[in-house]
């Protein structure tokens, strides 16, 4: 086997949470003052890093974590609309039977996650390493390899956007890069991921 343990990013790469996030997007922006998008807005800026998202809805830093505090409650009381992509809960039987261990990581609740990947599918992980974390992502990878003593080379990232390309070199693992979420597949092309996966059948393929 390639890996020894492949992290999963929740949002956008287990869960189907982009239609989700789109129809609550202009309420959040009324509350917390910041520009609203129509659709074609929205992929443009599938092509755009995090921070130029922001700085496209005039969204200022210091109001972040009062935005995904209040989308991640609003999650709580979605979670029949929010789904996991169609074949990952077979993939990931697939690819636990086979011996890959298996988590995930996100800035999601763990309350979230798991309530969206129901009681089956959450067993199948051998950890979580959810919530906010004031040194992003990548402190989170650091904290699983030691806790699992994975060398960084048998360490994969799966995730959807180019942030989670950038916290993989930063915590020195390698990572591969999902066409199916947030960020445009041509753009985390353009990020160097060492894995593309252009479906979810491709997951069992390369990982096992």
């Amino acid at each position: 086997m390639k890996y020894d343990i492949a992290a999963f990013d929740f949002d956008g790469t287990l869960a189907d949470t982009m239609p989700w996030f789109n129809s609550i997007l202009n309420t959040v922006a009324d509350k917390y003052g910041f520009r609203k998008i129509d659709l074609s807005e929205r992929e443009q800026l599938r092509h755009r890093e995090a921070s130029e998202i922001l700085k496209y809805l005039g969204i200022p830093l210091w109001k972040l974590p009062a935005i995904m505090t209040h989308v991640r409650t609003l999650m709580q009381d979605i979670d029949p609309s929010v789904h996991l992509f169609d074949g990952i809960p077979d993939v990931l039987a697939r690819l636990k039977a086979g011996g890959l261990r298996m988590a995930v990581i996100s800035s999601n609740s763990i309350e979230n996650v798991q309530r969206v990947l129901g009681p089956d599918v959450a067993a199948l992980f051998d950890d979580y390493e959810c919530g906010t974390d004031l040194f992003g992502k990548s402190a989170k990878i650091d904290r699983l390899m030691r806790r699992h003593e994975i060398n960084p080379e048998r360490f994969l990232l799966v995730g959807d956007e180019m942030r989670d390309v950038d916290a993989a070199r930063k915590a020195g693992v390698q990572v591969g890069s999902v066409a199916w979420g947030y960020n445009h597949v041509d753009a985390l092309r353009e990020r160097g991921p060492d894995e593309v996966f252009l479906a979810v059948s491709d997951l069992p393929a390369i990982l096992a």
